[in-house]
């Protein structure tokens, strides 16, 4: 049987005796992502390469190697990670900001799914996105997740990029959690 994305990150998650996230992915003890991904990945065998920009302490990076049980799962920060290394997993020093980083950590390959999730400011995220883009495979999906102030930038977002994606998810303390999304046309 197939475990439930959302069940997958919160496995992923340290929380307090109080039950507040303390530690770990926050994919879905913060944001509730989990139900969003199982929709955008129906097949989740098929994907093949990934990639995670900002995977902090990297438990996030190890729920998607679970996630996607036949994906080399690449991820990138620009701190060292204890947890990010394994089967399946390559982690990268680097700067999403820098080209050259970005370049080093795609190496010429096409990613079947690109997960920005590092430091949410929306420079960062627009030079990430034009240095990662030509790296998403035809067909492939590019998300950002925790896009700085998604409500005042969701309609220019939607007319600068007609086949972009705004899945709204509602958060634990009950605020929206957009997830941007970017499918490269085939």
């Amino acid at each position: 049987m197939v475990k439930p994305i959302a069940e997958i990150f919160r496995s992923y998650s340290e929380f307090d005796a109080s039950g507040r996230h303390v530690n770990g992915t926050d994919k879905q003890s913060n944001h509730n992502y989990g139900d969003a991904y199982e929709a955008l990945f129906p097949c989740r065998g098929a994907v093949k390469l990934m990639m995670e920009v900002g995977v902090a302490d990297g438990s996030s990076l190890l729920a998607w190697r679970e996630i996607f049980p036949n994906a080399l799962c690449v991820g990138i920060d620009i701190h060292p990670s204890a947890r990010a290394h394994g089967d399946r997993i390559e982690f990268r020093l680097s700067d999403q900001r820098l080209m050259a980083d970005c370049d080093r950590a795609t190496a010429g390959r096409q990613f079947d799914f690109i997960c920005e999730d590092a430091t949410h400011r929306l420079l960062d995220t627009l030079l990430t996105l034009l240095w990662l883009w030509p790296s998403v495979a035809p067909g492939g999906l590019y998300v950002v997740e925790e896009w700085e102030n998604v409500a005042g930038t969701r309609d220019h977002i939607k007319a600068l990029w007609p086949y972009a994606e705004i899945i709204d998810t509602i958060g634990p303390f009950g605020g929206v959690e957009p997830l941007v999304v970017f499918r490269k046309p085939l």
